[in-house]
């Protein structure tokens, strides 16, 4: 076994030759890949089957074990840290929420489910990345820009594959809800009032009105309505950085009762008026170009 020592996160390249690998990890998020061969996962005295380009997610303090007379693997582990570095560098709202959801993945679909992806092409893709990251890593290169952005997008494409094969599922089993559904519908129906209410939402994913609230906070750590306004305003922060969109045009978009009702909240949460907010948005934009 080779191991690359790396700041923040730890990457390994295994190859095996007809024996078992056990795997047993600590750090919030690990994924293992196969660069190349097939073999047999088995955990809880379950085995499944496993070629060229799956990719799998390992919970934290499980015990898995690899068979294969040649596959390679790369694991890669995440702790918390680096994945909220990554997310404090990402300036998009996509980028930002479908890494969000990761903590929500980390600790509820894994390596029972088998691999994440659910597209051929994604599947190439991956492999590019994480040949990518291990290049890099042997390179011992100082600047990790490369590495934090290949890990960001190969996470985003994992968050993808995962909500898509579940959303998929839904008119098949409206009862195998999970949050990350409940989070994608709300963040597709944002700007409608009414889809949003607790009653809507409740009623589309078959789950208990007066449960609800207990369910979101439940699985996210926050009540739902400080989600929603938290992501409302993750969006306002966006039109002010990236448009010229005036406030009230924002406030009538983003279903606010008006720009005076924004302005007070903008300032409540982000400590700083919408007008502040772009200002200094636009400064930080004057410096990177200079």
């Amino acid at each position: 076994m080779k191991i690359l020592p790396v700041e923040r996160i730890d990457v390994k390249e295994i190859k095996l030759s007809d024996k078992d690998i056990a795997i047993k990890t600590k750090t919030f998020l690990s994924l293992v890949f196969v660069m190349r061969g097939s073999g047999t996962l088995t955990y809880d005295e379950r085995t499944i089957n496993f070629k060229e380009s799956k990719l799998f997610i390992i919970p934290q303090h499980q015990l898995y074990y690899f068979t294969s007379e040649d596959a390679e693997l790369v694991v890669i582990e995440c702790p918390i840290e680096f994945i909220d570095k990554i997310r404090l560098e990402a300036d998009r709202i996509e980028s930002c929420e479908n890494l969000y959801k990761l903590q929500y993945i980390s600790n509820n679909y894994h390596a029972r489910a088998g691999c994440v992806f659910r597209n051929n092409d994604d599947e190439g893709f991956a492999q590019v990345l994480i040949a990518q990251i291990v290049r890099e890593y042997k390179n011992k290169t100082d600047d990790y820009l490369i590495i934090r952005n290949c890990i960001s997008i190969l996470l985003n494409i994992i968050a993808r594959n995962i909500i898509d094969s579940e959303t998929s599922d839904l008119p098949q089993n409206r009862k195998a809800f999970s949050i990350m559904k409940i989070i994608t519908y709300i963040q597709e129906h944002v700007k409608d009032k009414e889809k949003t209410r607790i009653h809507a939402i409740a009623d589309h994913f078959g789950i208990s009105r007066n449960y609800f609230g207990e369910y979101f906070k439940q699985h996210t750590g926050v009540s739902y309505q400080d989600y929603l306004l938290d992501y409302r305003l993750k969006l306002v922060e966006t039109y002010l950085k990236y448009s010229s969109v005036r406030l009230s045009e924002i406030a009538y978009e983003l279903q606010f009762s008006d720009e005076s009702h924004l302005s007070k909240l903008f300032k409540k949460h982000r400590n700083m008026t919408p007008k502040e907010y772009r200002k200094n948005a636009l400064i930080r934009s004057d410096h990177q170009e200079m």
